[in-house]
């Protein structure tokens, strides 16, 4: 899941799906955790921080695409 929606381009219907996503996700992890022995709740839990990461790592590069987009329409300044 990408969190790095632009707020120009995310109507209110986008927000809504984002935001049920997310609910969804929180508690399908929370249940997981819940329900699934220790030893296999570990390799959740390590996913999870890999997930963590790639949207991590995925958000940064959009906003640095963004502000690439951003900056692209101005003259540079020497």
């Amino acid at each position: 899941m990408n969190a790095a929606l632009h707020l120009t381009q995310a109507g209110p219907l986008e927000r809504a799906a984002h935001a049920t996503g997310v609910a969804l996700l929180r508690w399908s992890e929370r249940r997981a955790a819940r329900v699934l022995p220790t030893t296999i709740a570990e390799g959740t839990a390590e996913r999870t921080v890999a997930r963590l990461a790639h949207e991590a790592r995925t958000a940064l590069a959009a906003r640095e695409r963004h502000a690439e987009t951003l900056s692209a329409g101005f003259p540079r300044v020497r």
